[in-house]
């Protein structure tokens, strides 16, 4: 389910305003004579394209604003439109073709010239069936090429290569690839084994039929060699899958909307589809679809990547069509699409899906759920058009989602609220067919689903009559500014990747990309109709759209979501009906095929790649490498205008104006029994109104004057030193606890009501009403008991953390499992009549500790280009000087890194209480297919140091290790090591991983594994020396985006880290040798306090149990209020 609280943290990237924007104007290219002078680019990219073969490339500049004017061009590629400079992107960009493959190809030079040079290919790719091919495709291209012949390149390269960014997708009509980097050497090395594998996989060798069984599907046979089960990375992606909540919502909508069209097939396909599948089908789809006539590349980049980049395209495409020309003429003249019927790229286009062949459906649709809950749902979906839409229609139905269903006071949002505890909302605008969805989760029963369907079917008639709230529709207009000025991604990914994401949308169906990044204009038209009185004509247009595309709207797919704790065992009894009734989908000589093949995969899985392959794989030296770390410009004020705050600036090359602030206040005051309530008061502190405006008042303040603003606890060790400055593990009793408030504004505005909201909602709001309380509190639960369904190797990451330190225990606490049981136990607690005093008194308590704070307790950080650090400065000074109330906290806080934390003494006895009676082998059982496994024990005793060489090690034992032998041969979704700088805890965890007991096996011979691959080399190996640049590069990372680099700043401040340690950091890492590898494999070896903690079912569970005969997992329930104590263990 797409809620509203995870929406402000995850989803508005991929389903919120304009991120997922595709469609264009009228005609081909959709673009008015005007906007084509305007913006410089356009046209009907395709027609040139298909029409270019022959034609001079022509480097012409209209640069507008900006940019390189460095020559960007190749002469194997022609170009297609002159370039131009895009303002709204900040950049300049040219469009053009390989001339020999008809290729299309984006080029990007940003203005920021420091941002990470990105690489994306994107092939057309639409479905006929549910066999997942799509993704499995996706995969098998990633297993081994004809230079790179490794069975899995990919990982080797990343593994030990300074990429940024790794990402491959698939969707209901397109395959993506993209990776990001910031070093030149190692964006060619990328590009070659990526292209490599796209245009020259091994997957149809005949000595390659593993690939298939490893990707797709096979069978496995069990110890006792009769009993059969199915496994495989699609097969278990896809079982895994059928047990998320959204998913059943997002399969049930897709499936019935689109009967028969690509739309309504999924690209990771269904577990029994897949089962139908066979090795030819991928074949035949590889080589329907993975053409260069079929592909879209992007190149972005300083003009030497792009050159680069286009160095690297030619080479790959033009072998792969001297391959094609021979292999034409070995079969009489007669070429591969030739023989397969396919006619590109006519063929891989996605027509509509007609809105008057759609029929109206309404469906009871199960869920997955931990137990028969009164947690019934209501959705209702729309198709919204069967043709392209222009760009005020595109901004239109943004601005609709928004007032209706977009925020928590939103129209449709605020009719909900009474009937459930939390909103469905969803604009999924990533195809050419945009869908909206509505609807509300929480409600008691079945019967209360026809009320909300009825709710919302008479407001959007209301509405349709009587129009939109002007504050309502302010909010909507603020909010959808920001996502068009805001060229950062939300999930951190570098800007270009972003950038690639949005033109796709787009130029998947042959139109112009640029448009995918132009709305602001338009934007700007329509708002001003709109907020003019006098001028009825954009809020007709906007009324007389969503009276058509809603109300009137017979393509809709209405569910009432049921919660079913049955799904799972039904899930596993088809698997076994399958199993038994195997012998009518082949005979036993395709049974001893498939056999046959899985022998193979399990041959090439033991013997592993030889030297001489593993030698092809491209890498970087140390010289390679800038000698020093990537550093955050940052200027620290102490005593800002003379008080006790402190301000951190942070200014960046372009923000668009957009000012990022983050403001911490210390919480230190806190009783310690009170820090379990802190993720509620949050929310209260952000949602639960003043005396004087209401919750919905202060919501729409929020969205009306900032970019969005959420509150959270903040608990963090500080660094510790040695006199090299290198790192050592702390002691435990110095940490810094503060609250975060994270917004943003309009420099130019002068974001003075940010200020004034921050100053209110953290002093001013009142956070003891009940039923606020309790519909909180019952969202917390909701949302965690979805996410640990979907994240489960975060929940058992952080509670391995919880036992080894205090604020490790502490995050446990806010983020992880106990949060769920302690939400409940609340809820409780505010539901009856004698008990809620005593918890509201606590909450009162609580705040007045964090209103008390001394100013010296207060961090502001703000982040921008120089125009909007310096149209912040009268907000900021009347914010510091005029709006923040006095102190009643007469004292300064001291210095924590000097002095003991006040939470230290209680906080390590409840610790110490909590561990007495808590298993450290703990198995959560949910509804799930597969499991979620992760083992962890400290290397480091307080006050010793941690090298930035055994990072590295680390980084080897992950990347190469638990990836091989978890993922790859196991068929989990990943596999991964990590080394906590602050406790010197070391974890091993897994994701989707079909055993926990082989799971456990790997990890335990994780030590072994090391030493023997270090026996034999006088120094480190090759995939060793490799995994010190992967560390150099996690370490200096991304080009931060604007909106990420004041909470790094800050986090840096916070934790007293140093330039100095940075680099000691690195250097150690870099100068990484053989002895440094053998000690900490040996500290491997004698790691201390063993924790085991898993996501899983009671049969995957019981099944480990079997093999686990010294040791089993105590079994604890997610529907309680606690863990069971140890005499449970079974």
């Amino acid at each position: 389910m797409h809620r509203p609280r995870r929406r402000q943290k995850k989803d508005i990237e991929s389903d919120g305003v304009f991120a997922r924007t595709n469609l264009s104007g009228v005609g081909r290219d959709g673009l008015s004579e005007d906007k084509k002078k305007k913006l410089k680019i356009g046209g009907a990219i395709l027609g040139v394209i298909l029409l270019g073969v022959g034609i001079h490339s022509i480097l012409l500049s209209t640069s507008g604003g900006g940019g390189s004017k460095a020559v960007v061009g190749h002469p194997s590629f022609t170009q297609v439109l002159n370039e131009g400079h895009i303002d709204e992107a900040r950049a300049n960009i040219k469009m053009m073709a390989h001339t020999k493959s008809g290729l299309s190809v984006m080029t990007v030079v940003p203005d920021d010239l420091t941002q990470d040079a990105t690489f994306g290919i994107s092939f057309r790719t639409p479905l006929s069936d549910n066999r997942g091919l799509a993704t499995i495709t996706e995969n098998a291209v990633k297993a081994g090429s004809k230079t790179y012949p490794v069975k899995d390149p990919i990982n080797q390269l990343q593994a030990g290569s300074l990429q940024t960014h790794l990402e491959t997708w698939s969707e209901a009509d397109r395959t993506s690839f993209t990776m990001a980097s910031r070093n030149l050497k190692d964006f060619k090395n990328s590009m070659a084994v990526m292209l490599d594998g796209i245009f020259h996989p091994l997957l149809g060798e005949a000595d390659h039929e593993w690939i298939y069984r490893q990707e797709g599907w096979r069978l496995e046979t069990k110890e006792d060699q009769t009993t059969l089960y199915i496994s495989g990375n699609a097969y278990n992606r896809a079982r895994a899958a059928q047990m998320f909540p959204d998913v059943a919502l997002d399969d049930f909508v897709h499936d019935r909307l689109f009967k028969e069209h690509t739309y309504g097939y999924n690209p990771k396909g269904l577990w029994n589809e897949i089962l139908s599948g066979v090795r030819g089908h991928m074949i035949k789809f590889y080589n329907s679809y993975y053409q260069p006539s079929n592909g879209r590349v992007f190149c972005y980049g300083a003009p030497e990547y792009i050159n680069a980049c286009l160095d690297a395209v030619d080479e790959a495409v033009t072998r792969m069509l001297n391959d094609q020309a021979k292999k034409t003429e070995e079969n009489g003249g007669v070429s591969i699409l030739e023989e397969l019927g396919v006619s590109l790229p006519e063929d891989s286009k996605v027509g509509f899906k007609m809105l008057n062949t759609i029929n109206s459906v309404e469906e009871r649709v199960a869920y997955p759920s931990f137990e028969e809950t009164f947690d019934f749902r209501l959705s209702i979906s729309w198709v919204l058009n069967d043709k392209p839409m222009d760009q005020r229609t595109e901004v239109a139905w943004h601005l609709i989602y928004e007032m209706l269903i977009g925020s928590p006071t939103a129209t449709i949002a605020k009719e909900l609220e009474v009937l459930g505890d939390d909103y469905i909302a969803k604009l999924d605008t990533n195809l050419q067919q945009w869908v909206m969805t509505m609807g509300v989760s929480g409600l008691a029963s079945e019967a209360d689903a026809g009320l909300a369907r009825t709710k919302i079917v008479n407001k959007l008639a209301a509405i349709s009559q009587n129009g939109f709230d002007r504050e309502a529709m302010a909010a909507a207009l603020n909010r959808v500014e920001f996502i068009l000025r805001d060229l950062n991604s939300k999930d951190g990914s570098p800007q270009g990747v972003e950038m690639f994401k949005k033109v796709m949308r787009k130029w998947n169906y042959d139109l112009d990309p640029t448009l995918a990044l132009t709305h602001l204009e338009e934007f700007k038209s329509l708002r001003a109709q709109l907020e003019d009185p006098d001028n009825v004509e954009g809020m007709e247009f906007i009324l007389e759209l969503m009276t058509k595309g809603l109300s009137d709207n017979t393509a809709q797919a209405i569910a009432t979501l049921y919660p079913s704790a049955e799904m799972q065992l039904s899930a596993e009894r088809n698997e076994i009906a399958w199993l038994n009734e195997s012998d009518e989908f082949w005979d036993k000589a395709t049974g001893v095929e498939i056999m046959r093949q899985t022998a193979e995969l399990h041959r090439v899985q033991q013997e592993g790649d030889s030297a001489l392959d593993i030698a092809t794989i491209p890498r970087l030296s140390p010289e390679d490498l800038p000698k020093e770390a990537f550093e955050i410009p940052t200027k620290v004020t102490d005593k800002v205008f003379n008080t006790d705050l402190t301000m951190i600036e942070n200014t960046v090359p372009d923000s668009n104006n957009i000012a990022y602030v983050d403001f911490t206040i210390d919480i230190s005051n806190m009783k310690f029994k009170d820090v379990i309530l802190l993720p509620l008061m949050c929310r209260l502190l952000a949602e639960a109104g003043t005396e004087r405006k209401s919750d919905v008042e202060i919501r729409q303040h929020i969205d009306l004057y900032t970019g969005g603003l959420t509150i959270e606890p903040l608990v963090e060790e500080v660094y510790e030193f040695q006199e090299d400055h290198g790192y050592k593990v702390d002691s435990g009793k110095h940490m810094i606890t503060k609250l975060l408030v994270r917004t943003s504004c309009f420099a130019e505005k002068g974001c003075a009501e940010l200020f004034n909201l921050m100053k209110t909602v953290i002093y001013d709001s009142v956070i003891d009403k009940r039923q606020k309380v309790i519909n909180i509190l019952q969202d917390i639960i909701d949302d965690m008991e979805d996410d640990i369904q979907r994240n489960g190797h975060v929940y058992t990451t952080q509670r391995i953390e919880s036992r080894y330190t205090l604020p490790g225990f502490i995050r446990e606490q806010w983020f992880g499992i106990t949060q769920l049981y302690k939400a409940r136990a609340a809820l409780q607690e505010a539901l009856d009549d004698t008990k809620w005093e005593a918890l509201g008194t606590r909450l009162l308590v609580a705040h007045d500790a964090i209103k008390r704070t001394h100013h010296s307790g207060l961090l502001l950080s703000i982040t921008g280009d120089e125009k909007a650090i310096s149209d912040l400065g009268g907000a900021v000074h009347m914010f510091v000087n005029d709006m923040l109330p006095a102190a009643p906290q007469k004292t300064p806080f001291p210095d924590f890194a000097k002095v003991e934390h006040p939470w230290v003494i209680n906080g390590h006895l409840a610790m110490d209480s909590e561990m007495e009676i808590e298993d450290p082998f703990t198995a959560f059982l949910t509804p799930t297919l597969v499991n979620d496994v992760g083992r962890g024990g400290f290397l480091y005793q307080p006050g010793e140091h941690i090298s930035g060489a055994h990072m590295a090690a680390v980084q080897y034992l992950g990347g190469f290790f638990l990836n091989e032998r978890i993922r790859f041969n196991l068929g989990a979704s990943q596999a991964w090591a990590q080394l906590d700088l602050d406790s010197g805890v070391v974890i091993y965890q897994s994701e989707q991983t079909p055993s926990i007991y082989t799971t456990l096996e790997i990890f335990r011979d994780a030590t072994g594994w090391v030493q023997r691959q270090m026996e034999g080399h006088e120094n480190l190996p090759v995939e060793a020396q490799a995994a010190i640049i992967g560390t150099v590069g996690k370490m200096d990372g991304s080009a931060l985006q604007p909106n990420r680099v004041g909470h790094v700043a800050l986090l840096q401040y916070l934790k007293q880290d140093t330039k100095e340690g940075r680099q000691t950091w690195r250097d150690e890492a870099l100068t990484a040798t053989k002895e440094d590898f053998m000690f900490f494999a040996n500290r491997l070896a004698g790691w201390g306090g063993e924790s085991l903690s898993a996501i899983t079912n009671q049969r995957l569970l019981d099944q480990a149990h079997l093999k686990m005969q010294n040791r089993t997992m105590t079994t604890c329930h997610l529907t309680g209020y606690k863990c069971p104590e140890p005499e449970e263990v079974v």
